[in-house]
């Protein structure tokens, strides 16, 4: 295996490792933002690192396809390029539903009219967001 092809599959590790982490981020920003009365902010922190999980999968994809391309990967290097590929497609799923999530938290928080922490009578609900 020649030290270029080596090269390109460790930056290929060090780029997936980063998407996770974006991955990462945008769940915890969607989980803010469903447990945050003044969620603006954190939703729209979430939808930046949605794009950034999209651009990132893009990066990775291509990285993928050169790789297949041009280095004729057999055996386990065709089998990490394969799972890569798969992974970033799950993964942008994942920053898509963290979207997803900090959207209807947003319409929850302006639809919804509560004090937060109130008790109501219609069958004892607990109120977690408020206007």
């Amino acid at each position: 295996m020649s030290k270029y092809f080596e090269r390109q599959l460790e930056e290929l590790h060090v780029q997936l490792i980063t998407l996770g982490s974006y991955c990462e981020k945008a769940i915890s920003f969607s989980a803010k933002a469903i447990q945050k009365v003044q969620n603006e902010e954190i939703a729209r922190q979430v939808f930046e690192t949605d794009r950034d999980i999209d651009a990132k999968e893009r990066e990775i994809e291509n990285l993928c396809l050169s790789l297949l391309l041009h280095q004729h990967p057999v055996a386990r290097d065709l089998r990490e390029i394969s799972a890569a590929l798969k992974m970033v497609s799950d993964m942008e799923r994942i920053g898509d539903q963290a979207a997803d999530i900090a959207d209807l938290s947003l319409y929850v928080a302006k639809n919804h009219h509560c004090d937060p922490g109130d008790y109501h009578t219609d069958g004892g609900r607990y109120c977690a967001y408020g206007n």
